[in-house]
């Protein structure tokens, strides 16, 4: 390749390459994400904090809003900023697009030393952020309504199967029958919402903003920098992954030490590096410190439950529990592990039959790297049957893995893809394969950003989950109801009300306290809003133990709560009748208020 090759490569009409990866990639992420339910999910909690953070007298006294910020006071000052000065649904997006841009630029770093076309790239992270929607796509080939997915996967086994039986004597359609493998495997899995990028235990890489958008970012650029050997920069950025997030940095960074140990000659050699590593690392967790010092050794409040056990099988089993797993998921793990050990196998039978390639090592390396952070997964597996109170369990061990598996998955098998079309000379052909399967799969997703974007005009609204009656009751709370007014409401469904009517309130679900003391206080305050339930039956709903208590509270439970919480209103659904004044109604919900016997 000539000079001037290498510089066309390098820039496009002046513009960096590298750059334009980064917008493309970027582009992808927003289209898809960046205007979705905006204040809903996470962000109903997580920025009000941060807001509370940064102007104390906008709710001074609400029990949630003024809990102890811990690992997240770096992200609290940061965004608490932007929404003071911005408003709420503009520091969401703003903090969306910055979070996205350093995910692009981890990406398209990992992406280059694995040696992926920018093409096959932004088709490896459509895989990974929309499954479900290429399983679909794919099923449309059966042709057979409501079975086709499950035909066309049917029908690539056997396929794969037949290829593999071939291969005995020559190993010619071997890669080929590996790839069609993984195809029909894929096709098992499903992935769920498309917030949960995660394969087992929920968890998710991006989409709304809070703290380990940010991490997982900088966790992306610090395996770019891994496969590159810059250690010491490394480190920095795995430990502001740590400051922003205390455990997805963390297990990243024992995760890369355990990937620099298994071949030290190779990976520290250089002492010098190593102590860097471990230095610059120190000085970006700074933030994180205090919280995990505070953590392990904090005093455990008196409790009729241990806080482990409230967290881990009562708020959170669907991310902590893996004995209340659904089997689908026991399915993705073992299509995804399957996925990507196929695709490391298809790298490796090509490079060995000659098709040397200058990325294998990268991508043996990322591959080594993943089953490192399977380690702590497996762990939590092991442990799970006898862990009776979360006391291990409670930390998250299957947070990592359960979306750096997938992601992995996803750049390996593209690299695979990409090499068996370069090996028979058709690269041109994968090329084509991406264009329309990018056209067919992410461009109806700017019709639906045009629809997002319109929609915000009337911003909240059904987006975030918030119907008609809903907004109608929070704006007459807002508007009529004194400033340092306490309103009891239901634990369930109504996660958004402080940001709406700007009250203090009791607790709801999703205002989950993150140390010990706050854990059982807000145990203890979801008892009083539900009628003293234990609530120690992990195996039914908790959240629905919840709804159901607070439905049938009596008239007396009802003062009582009122009185000892020194609450001005009850809000309820409006079939759940009580002997209390009425401040408003409508067709949905119903606003009683403190009657002059209180």
């Amino acid at each position: 390749m000539n000079k001037q090759n290498v510089q066309n490569r390098q820039n496009f009409m002046g513009v960096p390459w590298f750059a334009i990866e980064i917008l493309a990639l970027l582009a992808l992420l927003s289209i898809r994400l960046l205007l979705k339910a905006n204040m809903a999910w996470n962000e109903v909690d997580v920025l009000p904090l941060a807001r509370q953070y940064v102007d104390p007298n906008w709710i001074p006294q609400d029990w949630y809003l003024n809990q102890p910020p811990g690992y997240r006071i770096l992200f609290q000052k940061i965004v608490g900023t932007l929404i003071v000065n911005w408003g709420f649904l503009t520091a969401s997006i703003i903090g969306r697009l910055v979070s996205y841009s350093f995910i692009a630029s981890g990406l398209v770093l990992i992406a280059r030393k694995l040696g992926l076309n920018l093409l096959v790239l932004l088709l490896a992270v459509s895989l990974f952020t929309s499954p479900n929607e290429y399983r679909n796509f794919i099923g449309l080939v059966g042709l057979i309504p409501g079975n086709s997915i499950k035909w066309v996967g049917n029908l690539l086994i056997v396929l794969a199967i037949g290829l593999i039986l071939a291969s005995i004597k020559k190993r010619r359609f071997l890669p080929l029958s590996l790839l069609i493998l993984a195809i029909s495997l894929f096709l098992k899995a499903n992935n769920g919402q498309w917030i949960t990028t995660g394969i087992v235990a929920g968890e998710w890489l991006i989409g709304g903003l809070e703290t380990k958008v940010f991490a997982y970012s900088f966790v992306l650029l610090a395996i770019g920098l891994m496969l590159r050997q810059r250690y010491p920069l490394m480190g920095f950025f795995l430990g502001l992954a740590t400051s922003f997030h205390v455990l997805v940095g963390g297990y990243t960074f024992l995760s890369v030490l355990g990937w620099l140990f298994l071949k030290p000659k190779t990976r520290i050699a250089n002492k010098r590096q190593l102590t860097s590593l471990l230095l610059l690392y120190l000085i970006g967790s700074t933030f994180a410190i205090l919280p995990v010092l505070q953590q392990l050794f904090g005093s455990i409040p008196k409790s009729s439950l241990l806080p482990s056990y409230i967290y881990v099988f009562l708020a959170l089993p669907f991310h902590l529990n893996p004995l209340s797993w659904d089997l689908h998921k026991w399915i993705n793990l073992v299509v995804y592990l399957s996925i990507l050990l196929l695709s490391i196998a298809i790298i490796w039978l090509i490079q060995h039959k000659g098709n040397f390639s200058q990325y294998y090592t990268a991508r043996i390396a990322l591959f080594e790297f993943t089953l490192i952070t399977l380690i702590p997964f497996f762990f939590g597996l092991a442990i799970a049957p006898f862990d009776s109170q979360g006391l291990l369990l409670q930390y998250y061990p299957f947070r990592i893995a359960d979306v750096i598996l997938p992601l992995t998955s996803c750049l390996l098998f593209s690299c695979a893809l990409q090499d068996i079309f370069s090996a028979i000379r058709f690269p041109w052909f994968l090329l084509l394969i991406c264009i329309f399967l990018l056209h067919w799969i992410e461009i109806p997703q700017i019709v639906i950003m045009q629809n997002d974007f319109q929609a915000l005009r009337f911003f909240p609204n059904e987006h975030q989950g918030i119907y008609p009656e809903w907004k109608e009751m929070t704006h007459w709370i807002r508007k009529y109801t004194p400033k340092d007014s306490i309103i009891v409401a239901p634990p369930t469904g109504l996660d958004n009300i402080t940001f709406l009517t700007e009250r203090r309130t009791i607790a709801t679900w999703k205002q989950l306290a993150q140390t010990k003391t706050g854990i059982v206080q807000w145990y203890e305050r979801l008892r009083d809003l539900s009628g003293n339930f234990r609530g120690v039956n992990h195996l039914r709903s908790f959240t629905k133990q919840l709804s159901d208590g607070y439905n049938r509270l009596t008239t007396k439970q009802a003062r009582e709560l009122m009185l000892k919480y020194q609450a001005d209103y009850f809000l309820t659904h409006i079939e759940h009748r009580l002997d209390l004044p009425v401040a408003f109604r409508n067709q949905e919900f119903i606003l009683y208020k403190k009657s002059p016997s209180n």
